[in-house]
């Protein structure tokens, strides 16, 4: 088989494109890039719908072309032509946790219920990718690669909110959320991030912490039992036990899903 082969699996990395669409109803997770900014640019870049899959990673991912390969990546933001044999290192960005590689035809894995992304927590999908794997390309899209460089852009740190069904449930409900600055945790995944600064109290509505599981969305704020937020991301649960309190505005959730570990963020109202 040709196409790219995997040197070093790295940190976290799978096969991603923009997710598993239609399906939370039967208990789906939609999966797909956890950054689609990030995704969308390093396809751009290769002159491939932005749907096409992409390999993310946090770092130390080391691909080997097996053929010639037109790729890029969303660290540098630049187009790479690589012969057969040559190697590369996939990083995150240096301010970011997440990063992709594009090749131009896409990784040409099987796609499942409409989609090649690796769902980490149903397990549809690409397998998980091990050393020594051969990921196939697909063909060529004869498209005009007229994007030459496209630089990471600065996100910063404070993000918009839109209020949840559950803010009735804490003293102080958002304005807790938008006088704090919120500090994010180590335990970042595909799935969420947990922050921590202070810890919510419950009204007389909330008290008990017995609650109906319900719906989730990308961007829910779910409030935990011991008082702290975490943020849902792509790889979120299509249902979840701890009440929302907020929504985060969606074009702000890369801010959330590329914010390392120890750095502050802030919110606001939408």
């Amino acid at each position: 088989m040709v196409g790219l082969q995997i040197v070093e699996v790295g940190w976290s990395t799978t096969v991603q494109d923009l997710g598993r669409h239609g399906y939370r109803d039967i208990g789906v997770p939609t999966a797909g890039a956890v950054d689609r900014t990030a995704h969308d640019l390093a396809n751009r870049l290769v002159g491939n719908d932005t749907d096409a899959a992409t390999l993310e990673t946090t770092r130390g991912l080391v691909i080997e072309a097996q053929q010639a390969l037109v790729v890029a990546t969303s660290a540098d933001g630049a187009r790479h032509t690589l012969r057969v044999g040559d190697q590369l290192r996939v990083n995150a960005a240096t301010n970011g946790v997440w990063g992709y590689l594009a090749v131009r035809g896409g990784i040409d894995v099987a796609a499942v219920l409409g989609s090649r992304s690796q769902d980490t927590l149903s397990g549809l999908g690409p397998p998980s990718l091990e050393p020594g794997v051969v990921l196939p390309v697909g063909a060529d899209p004869a498209t005009v690669m007229a994007t030459d460089f496209g630089p990471p852009r600065s996100r910063g740190a404070v993000v918009r909110l839109r209020p949840g069904p559950r803010g009735d449930m804490f003293t102080g409900g958002l304005t807790t959320m938008f006088e704090t600055a919120w500090t994010v945790q180590q335990d970042v995944s595909r799935v969420g991030v947990r922050l921590s600064a202070r810890h919510f109290g419950r009204t007389e509505v909330g008290e008990s912490n017995m609650m109906p599981s319900e719906g989730l969305v990308e961007g829910a704020v779910q409030i935990t039992p011991s008082g702290e937020p975490i943020v849902m991301l792509a790889n979120h649960p299509t249902t979840g036990g701890y009440p929302v309190i907020a929504v985060v505005e969606p074009r702000d959730i890369a801010i959330i899903a590329q914010a390392q570990p120890g750095s502050t963020l802030t919110f606001r109202g939408e």
